[in-house]
Parts: structure tokens; sequence; C-alpha cells
């Protein structure tokens, strides 16, 4: 398997890109048409036995799971992503039968997206299977993680949880977790990021945005420390999803916990003025997402906290997803 002989059938499974793509992959750079908008890039790799396992994932899984984690970083600034571009590290023990499996998955995912995969790179590797991508996108308003308000509401979009409750499955019963929990192992491998209805929050009134990647606790701290206000979240507000309380019965785990601090869910978490409440829900109604206001932001103090079942109000820290 050479070099070059991978990258042209790379380009065989990606197809023609878009008419704004005027040199894509074949040559030293992208040439493109730039977009009216203010430019947006991100970059996010996944690393085998860290993001996925060949165990339990499928090479298309590992594929769009490698694009999506990356759209949802554009989409958490209410933005649109435009061409991606996917550079490689290759161990030699992973055959070309399964890397193409993995660029038919970057493919499906970018077709889904309405995104050109336009170049990248490829290397080879001592030991795990690498994939970095860069998405850049567009934005006519960036909505940024520093423009929450004191005294303003608290949404997310989904049901926090629910990959972490995939892992735990597929740890569990490998691929045949997918017949007990189904959901929860299809938002673990094949997440679908809010890219189309992300583009219209800025409109909506969206003040604050970010991508639930960590874990709900984690991103909570995030909008605090940008925005400088504090957070008060209600427990009986968190959306409970069915299969995240039968896993957590099956596996003797907290919901709680995989609520609030489990990683890889690339929800959208948000702050907006009250007034607006109406509006962003009866949209997010139209574009079947599930959209639950959860809390409030407040002035005294950075603090983030929980109003629990018992109504008492106690300090939450942040425990979501780290790599060091």
């Amino acid at each position: 398997m050479g070099e070059f002989e991978l990258i042209q059938k790379f380009k065989r499974v990606l197809g023609k890109p878009s008419k704004n793509i005027l040199v894509g992959i074949g040559d030293d750079t992208l040439v493109a048409i730039p977009p009216k908008n203010r430019l947006l890039w991100t970059v996010d790799c996944v690393v085998e036995k860290i993001h996925f396992d060949f165990k339990y994932c499928t090479p298309e899984e590992v594929g769009w799971k490698a694009l999506a984690v990356n759209l949802s970083d554009i989409a958490a600034m209410g933005g649109k992503s435009l061409y991606a571009l996917v550079s490689l590290a290759i161990p030699t023990r992973v055959s070309e039968k399964k890397l193409l499996g993995v660029y038919e998955g970057i493919k499906k995912c970018a077709l889904w997206s309405k995104v050109d995969v336009v170049g990248g790179n490829v290397s080879k590797s001592r030991d795990d299977f690498v994939i970095d991508i860069t998405v850049v996108g567009e934005a006519n308003k960036p909505i940024l993680r520093s423009g929450a308000k004191a005294g303003q509401g608290v949404a997310i979009t989904g049901f926090p949880g629910l990959s972490a409750a995939g892992f735990y499955a597929f740890q569990k019963w490998g691929r045949g977790a997918y017949k007990k929990f189904p959901l929860s192992c299809r938002r673990h491998v094949l997440p679908e990021p809010r890219v189309e209805w992300a583009k219209t929050l800025a409109q909506l009134g969206v003040s604050s945005l970010i991508d639930v990647s960590d874990g709900l606790s984690s991103e909570l701290h995030h909008l605090s420390q940008e925005s400088k206000v504090g957070f008060e979240i209600d427990e009986r507000l968190l959306p409970l999803n069915e299969e995240i309380l039968r896993l957590s019965k099956t596996l003797d785990k907290d919901p709680l916990q995989l609520m609030l601090h489990g990683g890889e869910q690339y929800e959208l978490l948000m702050t907006f003025p009250i007034s607006k409440f109406s509006k962003i829900s009866t949209a997010a109604y139209q574009n079947k997402i599930p959209f639950t206001m959860i809390g409030f932001t407040q002035g005294s103090s950075y603090k983030v906290t929980l109003r629990n079942r018992l109504n008492k109000v106690v300090n939450l820290k942040p425990r979501g997803w780290t790599h060091f």
C-alpha cells in the first residue's frame, strides 16, 4: 500500500467536491472561493484507545465521529462548516480495507453535513491510529462563550449522559450493546451535532454557546469563567432519558453523575435572555430538537451550583473529561 496510491483511493471514495473548490485533493494546498462571512477554524483529533476502539467501533463509525466532533465546534460558534482537511497517522497493522472504511464514514458525515473534504496528509505511526481533522467554517455573527449575562436562562439540547451510557454499554457488552441500548450506543459512535439549527441561534437571541464535549459540569464552568457570571442548575429540570436510567440500574451507576459529567455528547449548551425563551424553544420544536431549560445565570458570584431534589444548593465541581 503506497502513500500516493492510498490518497488516490481516498479521493475516489470522496468523489467530486462542490463548485466552490477550485483545487482540491492532489495539489499542495486547497484553493477555494472565500466565504463572505467571518472565518472559523477548528482542529481536533481522535486517537485509538482514547476516543475509539476498533473492538466495538466499525471503521465507518470511526470516520463519522472523527469529522463530527469538529463540526460540533463550528456549530458551537453558531457557524456553518465548509471544508475539512484530514490527516492520518497509520500503524502497519491497520489494513487498507479498514482505512477505506474510515473514509466511507467521513464521506457519509460530510454528505450529511454538506461539507467538502478537500485534502490532508497521511503518515506512518509506530503505535496507535490517529485521525486529525481541521474544519473551516463561517459565521456572520459568531456566538462566543463570553456573552452570558446575569439573570439569563440556561438550556441544553438532547439528553446529557447518553454518550457516556453508550460507552459503558460497549465496555460491558461489546457490539451486543446495540440491542440493549441502541440510542446510547448510536450517540457514542455516531454523534449528530446540531449543525443546521446552530446557524440560526444568533438570530434567535442566544447570548453564549458551547458544545458539550467534555461533560455538562465542565462546560458550565467554561461559560462561567469566560462570561464572568455564576450558574445555578436545577437537578429536577435535567432531561433524563429512559436508557440512561435503565443502564444505571443495570450497571449500578448514578444517572445524575452520567448526566452531569459524561463527555463526548456534542449537544449545545446555551444562555439567552428570558424574553427569548419562547422563540428559541419553538424553533427547537419545529426542528425536532429536544430542548430543555435547566437553570439560570447569576451575577452575585462566579460559582456554578446545583439545586438538588431536596431543594438544597450545592457547589457543582467540573468533573468531566480531561486528557491529562
